[in-house]
């Protein structure tokens, strides 16, 4: 019922904006608290924490395929690319800190066909992503991360 109901607002404006201020703040800070165990969005959706050189670590839904995340620059359907999204690009290390486990990752951004094929599974864990994508009027860049290594603890 909840991830039915925060799917729903997903797609609202006011949602967007309020979230995106507020959500990311929450969930390094439940994470913290938590021991790298939880985060809010993991209650109801696919979360993992993203570090990409950024001065602060990254919260994204992702979907699975495979051993690897697939994750979408979004940016909660604003009309420029996020940051992090542009620190990939750039070649930065990245890892995934997933479950109290940091593990190495290559970051591929997805050819355009790509991005075909991997946008349903994407659209599945958070149905907003669709509205996102047009209320951004871009290309939302979608990233493949690869492992590259053993996960630690950190």
């Amino acid at each position: 019922m909840f991830r039915r109901l925060v799917a729903r607002l997903g797609h609202r404006r006011w949602f967007s904006a309020i979230g995106s201020g507020l959500l990311p703040r929450l969930d390094r800070a439940v994470y913290r608290a938590s021991g790298h165990r939880w985060m809010v969005a993991t209650i109801a959706f696919p979360t993992l924490m993203l570090h990409d050189g950024g001065h602060k670590p990254v919260p994204l839904l992702y979907a699975r395929d495979g051993k690897d995340y697939l994750v979408a620059a979004t940016n909660w359907g604003r009309p420029q690319h996020p940051a992090w999204s542009r620190r990939l690009l750039a070649g930065q290390p990245a890892t995934v800190e997933l479950h109290g486990r940091v593990t190495p990752v290559l970051a591929r951004h997805l050819a355009p066909t790509e991005v075909a094929a991997a946008w349903p599974r994407l659209v599945a864990v958070w149905p907003a992503f669709d509205t996102y994508r047009q209320r951004a009027q871009r290309e939302i860049r979608v990233f493949r991360l690869s492992p590259a290594g053993d996960p630690t603890v950190p």
